[in-house]
């Protein structure tokens, strides 16, 4: 049975600095004055938080903070800056996300329109839209971002400033993200 989320737009990317967050704050500011969004940022590296976060839930496999904090420079306060009603940082190993999905099921409806950065989620869910982001002219490629490539809906570039596929393409309507026509 294929979990579907029509509510939730993956991003991901080929790598680092591909420009993810950035596309999601564009993202955010064209639309976060006619939706309540939520941002889930997803990272499967552990590393010690900041103390701005609010631990929601921790256990030894994953880690759940909500960000309070419009101030700084970390992703989750740029998400929130951009205009999210609601941030959330995740630090999962990949066999976790099940159990982190859950979380944000029961605390979130299908009619939330959520944004997260995040490419192993897309193992376990089929989401309203899923969007692959790689650095122009990067041809290093790791095969798992190929297989998510093979999966997205949407694959673009990041020159280091702009992208060649823009926000104000993407629409939230009906419960469900869609590129426009």
């Amino acid at each position: 049975m294929r979990n579907i989320k029509k509510n939730i737009l993956l991003i991901a990317g080929t790598g680092r600095n591909v420009g993810k967050t950035l596309f999601a704050c564009r993202l955010i500011e064209e639309l976060a004055c006619k939706n309540e969004l939520v941002c889930i940022k997803v990272s499967p590296h552990f590393h010690e938080l900041s103390k701005e976060l609010e631990i929601i839930r921790e256990t030894e496999d994953f880690i759940i903070a909500k960000e309070n904090n419009k101030k700084g420079s970390k992703d989750s306060n740029r998400l929130f800056q951009a205009g999210s009603k609601k941030v959330y940082y995740v630090q999962a190993k990949d066999d976790h996300l099940p159990e982190v999905l859950s979380y944000f099921e029961k605390i979130l409806t299908p009619e939330t329109p959520v944004i997260s950065e995040s490419g192993g989620l897309r193992d376990f869910i089929e989401p309203g839209l899923f969007l692959m982001i790689n650095k122009k002219n990067n041809n290093d490629i790791k095969p798992r971002a190929i297989g998510y490539g093979k999966l997205a809906d949407k694959w673009f570039e990041f020159n280091g400033e702009n992208f060649n596929f823009t926000a104000d393409k993407i629409t939230f309507a009906n419960n469900e993200w869609k590129i426009k026509n």
